[in-house]
């Protein structure tokens, strides 16, 4: 079976689809929808994937074009809200977030600050300096209930990769586009689960250093409810983290 390619663009129409799709993303961050999802968008859905897609497919990364598998899918739902910057108020970080994911900017591309979180909860008008404490422990909490049925998916994911990989090498008369597809498709798995493992790590310092700084603005006896929180957070992500390292040209 042949797979359907996108049709090669010039540079300057290339870089057209990309600005158009930066656009319209800038005018529409990614709506969050229940249990940190993301909600269904054709933006976000359709038209950001198809240029990230050709736009990886240019930087000479794997892509594949195989359907995603239900586990897969599932891998990536549970992931969205892992690696999207906690606060809607990121908006800055939650566009580059999305740029990524959409693969419409290069993994290395995206690196974010731990300061930005507890900068931007301090920028919030609370009416109470508690408020921002119950907010860091709610969000510390939420991601501590993400790692279980994370990690869960992406195990799921590695072994049907594992399966995929031993079928290619036995299908006789595999073509190179089917190699192609699954190598592709094997890289793309490893990028999202080896990308929200690090944002694992990254929130935890994210938390840690946002605690420290509320306690030095606004001591608050919720101080120690957050410090138990994260304490757990940190239990948890060591007890449950199997993946190794980042492989080829997403590492790093």
């Amino acid at each position: 079976m042949i797979v359907p390619k996108l049709r090669a663009a010039t540079p300057g129409a290339r870089a057209t689809l990309i600005l158009i799709g930066c656009a319209a993303l800038s005018a529409c961050t990614p709506p969050t929808g229940d249990f940190g999802r993301v909600e269904p968008s054709v933006v976000h859905d359709r038209l950001l994937p198809a240029l990230g897609l050709e736009a990886a497919r240019q930087r000479g990364e794997p892509v594949s074009y195989y359907r995603l598998t239900d586990a897969e899918r599932t891998m990536r739902a549970l992931g969205w809200g892992v690696v999207m910057p906690p606060l809607p108020e990121q908006w800055r970080e939650r566009t580059l977030v999305e740029l990524r994911r959409t693969r419409v900017l290069p993994a290395e591309r995206v690196r974010l600050e731990k300061e930005s979180y507890v900068r931007t909860l301090l920028a919030i008008d609370y009416r109470s300096s508690g408020a921002r404490y119950a907010k860091l422990i709610d969000d510390v909490r939420a991601d501590t209930d993400r790692i279980e049925p994370f990690f869960a998916a992406a195990a799921k994911v590695a072994e049907d990769d594992r399966v995929r990989a031993r079928a290619a090498d036995r299908v006789p008369e595999l073509t190179p586009d089917e190699s192609a597809n699954v190598d592709g498709r094997i890289a793309e798995n490893g990028l999202m689960i080896a990308w929200v493992r690090d944002s694992f790590e990254e929130r935890l310092i994210a938390y840690r250093y946002a605690l420290d700084r509320l306690v030095l603005e606004t001591p608050d006896r919720k101080a120690v409810e957050a410090e138990e929180a994260i304490a757990t957070f940190a239990s948890v992500l060591r007890s449950l983290r199997p993946l190794g390292p980042a492989k080829g040209v997403f590492k790093g």
